[in-house]
């Protein structure tokens, strides 16, 4: 033990030594660089994760909510409050209320009965319209719309079915549930009293709630059980994903977040793999000395492996500190980004800090230090290159996916393995080959640009090292600037500023022209949508079973009739992913969106029947669509084209945008007078919720790209650095044979520029193809070429390169023969 001891106390003295020379300074700025970036990376992502996920949460009101159009069964209850979560019961119910000072002044409302008036999250939202009250028996909040529609007062009822109710309040309501089932003023009253309305009865139309709250963990129990138990017709809606396209949104952008902390810690491994080989070539020499002079295999890798741990965990340490630092300074602003703002704490990002240098150093440094560790007395007189056994390149592996999970979520963990491996190779393939390009065309070269050439060609082994982590840094650098402006324009056109936020439902055929009379006289223009409600119930004859498919999504939607537009023209905010060529035609044709197609299996050409209320008709799959459902366009599962021999039950909806909350006030109330049942949606506020919590999403992922970029830049000039002894004798031969600075300077930047150009085009045609893969696979949008991407790619490399390159050399450039002599051997 206490030789143990003072091998480590020997190993320390050596590093701090090595330290104080500049010896270990670019290894150890990329180790600080990668526990600095993982700390603060992780603080930063798993905060506004939280964030997010807390403002969804107090929106929906709950982290998690059962919704069933039957009585739900009271061991879910007992389940989560088992765990120990909160729980709270309601339901829903349309229904009209009356004013009883007006007897014929009827409201269609959306009747929420609670079992507590405050929210499991979030807080209730008074409304100034009216003196506000809490919630008590016999008492009532309503939507303010709700106040001139029914011509209501402060201290003024309603009657709803059989009881009378006093109005204590109004409210906004705060929910990112289906907005198409908002589509009447909300009336909140405590579920004790609900009894009394006698508004339950057969053939009512109840849906049941369960808000359930609290520990994630438990939460995330209570939801495997849901999963594993929960009947087909109990619907789970979750803060993390209230509706599937903003949990796509959300997704995406937590995707990202552990996307840029990798980022991070790649690039600085990148430093680090060129670094280490550098610096570990001067311990061959001590290595070989020591080893000739008796030292025991066991003890010098003892010594030598404490010196590396000095190194991982002073630089690590630092880093720590460092990022801790980032983060102080960095909550300011969170704080002003995101209301409310959850932090994460700092003992886990910390934690994964320190690890996380230990793991990069040793997961790229690992070959180096076998390689040095192989050294034999011969190597003193003889250089000799060292062979590493296969075994090794296994542990350099396993400590590099140990390295990632701590980072990366387990379900992307074998992707992102497969898909590093895959661009090593072929990085080093293809450094491999424009180094050959480089060596066919030096022979036809001149001058400094000959002498460039040959001085990348003397150390093709590190310059193949260097092309391929400057192009891999700046390959992520550029795939993370375009796939952030692809993924933040996706959001921004998938919600526009103008989205339609008002929808008019239910408008029968005989209504139809004095709805549309009534728009144009409030200066809108919007097109009446004609659909029928429907229901799939064969394909190619085969009949659609729910109990046949697993998914419970399928099997919702196989037991409840859906909206099904009837057009001759497939709507242009749609694209058309698939068509069936027009002489394969059969009959009426049907439209199909691609999610749906893919969940029963559908085809073109494929034959569905469809129930039309009692009617059956089919029709032939003719298309394929995609769509962006958050858009808050008007859009379908299936479109049918129309049948001029027989009509089917429909009635018309539209959608526009309305910028007034009292125009849209106004316009219901003609409605109701002048078209009794149609109905209009206010989406507004929910849009809004959506658009926040984007929003918030874009944020946090700029914020991060900045910061990675600048870590990046940093490792960039790090790794270039790392080559400089070499560069520096290079022109202390140069000097000695009489070349002016004004010559040394235009070769070695000629070289840096080369270098550039060439990492730039490696990182630009990787960059371009992947980019091209996620567009397709993760962000559903159109692939394309980018010219401003490779333009961007080369213009940065090089201006990167020259920059590194002018700093580097404008000192030793100043020194003479003898200067550059004595630096060398220092």
């Amino acid at each position: 033990m206490y030789r143990k001891a003072r091998e480590s106390l020997t190993a320390w003295r050596w590093f701090f030594r090595s330290l104080k020379q500049g010896d270990w300074l670019w290894l150890f700025i990329a180790i600080i660089i990668a526990s600095l970036s993982v700390t603060s990376i992780s603080y930063l992502g798993q905060s506004m994760k939280q964030s997010m996920l807390d403002k969804a949460a107090q929106n929906l009101g709950a982290d998690l909510i059962l919704r069933s159009s039957r009585p739900l069964e009271p061991r879910w209850q007992s389940l989560a409050q088992t765990l120990g979560l909160q729980t709270q019961n309601s339901l829903n119910t349309v229904t009209m209320a009356l004013n009883p000072k007006f007897d014929t002044n009827f409201q269609l409302v959306n009747l929420r009965a609670v079992e507590q008036a405050e929210p499991l999250r979030g807080q209730i939202q008074p409304s100034p319209e009216l003196p506000w009250q809490p919630l008590g028996a016999d008492q009532v909040w309503i939507e303010p719309k709700l106040i001139e529609q029914l011509k209501l007062e402060a201290g003024g009822e309603l009657l709803l079915g059989a009881s009378q109710l006093k109005v204590i309040g109004s409210i906004q309501p705060s929910s990112l549930l289906n907005p198409m089932s908002q589509f009447a003023p909300q009336i909140t009253m405590l579920l004790s009293d609900f009894a009394a309305t006698q508004l339950l009865g057969p053939g009512s139309r109840i849906t049941y709630e369960l808000a359930v709250a609290g520990d994630p963990s438990a939460l995330q129990r209570f939801r495997e059980t849901l999963k594993r138990d929960a009947p087909n017709f109990v619907e789970v809606i979750s803060a993390h994903a209230p509706s599937e396209d903003l949990g796509k949104t959300l997704d995406r952008a937590w995707l990202f977040l552990d996307l840029a902390a990798l980022s991070a810690v790649f690039v600085a491994g990148l430093s680090i793999l060129i670094a280490s080989r550098f610096y570990l070539q001067r311990w061959h020499s001590t290595l070989a000395l020591l080893r000739a002079f008796g030292g025991q295999d066991r003890a010098l890798r003892r010594l030598f492996a404490w010196q590396f741990f000095w190194i991982g965990l002073s630089g690590s340490g630092l880093g720590v500190v460092l990022g801790w630092l980032v983060i102080q300074l960095l909550n300011p602003w969170l704080e002003q980004q995101f209301s409310p703002f959850v932090s994460a704490g700092f003992l886990l990002p910390m934690s994964l800090g320190l690890l996380s240098g230990l793991l990069v150093l040793w997961s790229f440094a690992w070959q180096a230090f076998q390689e040095a560790m192989a050294t034999t007395p011969l190597q003193v007189l003889k250089n000799l290159q060292n062979k590493v056994p296969f075994y090794h390149w296994l542990i350099s592996f396993a400590l590099m996916l140990l390295m990632l999970s701590l980072i990366v979520q387990w379900h992307y963990l074998g992707w992102i393995l497969l898909l590093g491996l895959l661009l090593s190779l072929v990085f080093y393939s293809s450094a491999a080959a424009l180094l050959r390009l480089l060596k066919s065309v030096h022979p036809s070269s001149r001058g400094w640009l000959k002498i460039s050439i040959a001085g990348i060609l003397k150390q093709s082994p590190l310059i193949k090292i260097q092309l391929i982590s400057i192009g891999l840094v700046l390959f992520v650098l550029m795939l993370m600037t375009f796939v952030r402006q692809d993924l933040l324009q996706a959001w921004q056109n998938s919600l526009p500023s103008q989205a339609p936020n008002t929808f008019i439902l239910n408008v029968q055929p005989d209504q139809q022209d004095s709805v549309q009379n009534l728009l144009q006289s409030q200066k809108i223009v919007t097109a009446m949508v004609p659909m029928a409600r429907g229901r799939l119930i064969e394909r190619n004859q085969q009949p659609l079973l729910a109990e046949d498919f697993t998914e419970a999504r399928a099997q919702r939607l196989l037991q409840r009739e859906a909206n099904i537009a009837v057009l001759a023209q497939l709507p242009e905010h749609n694209r058309i992913l698939a068509q069936l060529p027009v002489e394969d035609y059969q009959g009426l044709g049907v439209s199909v969106e691609a999610d749906i197609a893919a969940l029963f299996g559908l085809q073109l050409g494929d034959q569905l029947l469809f129930d039309f209320a009692g009617q059956t008709r089919q029709y032939q799959v003719r298309s394929l669509r995609q769509v962006q459902w958050q858009s808050f366009e008007l859009n379908f599962f299936f479109i049918v084209e129309p049948d001029s021999t027989q009509s089917l039950p429909i009635s018309y909806i539209s959608s526009f945008y309305q910028s007034s909350a009292v125009q849209r006030n106004a316009l219901t109330q003609q409605l109701a007078q002048e078209a009794p049942g149609v109905l209009l949606v206010d989406v507004e506020q929910i849009i809004q919720q959506i658009r926040q919590i984007m929003d918030q999403a874009s944020g946090a992922v700029s914020a991060l790209f900045v910061f990675t970029l600048a870590a990046s830049i940093a490792v960039l000039f790090s790794a270039t650095l790392a080559s400089q002894e070499s560069r520096i004798q290079t022109w202390l031969l140069l000097r000695t044979l009489g070349a002016s600075s004004r010559q040394i300077r235009w070769i070695g930047l000629t070289e840096f520029a080369l270098i550039g150009l060439l990492a730039g085009i490696l990182a630009a045609s990787f960059a371009q193809l992947v980019s091209i893969l996620i567009a397709y696979q993760l962000l559903d949008s159109a692939p394309h070429f980018s010219p401003m991407l490779w333009g961007s790619t080369l213009a940065i490399s090089l201006l990167i390169l020259l920059s590194v390159g002018w700093l580097s050399q404008k000192p030793f450039l100043r020194m003479s023969a003898n200067q550059l002599k004595r630096h060398l051997k220092s």
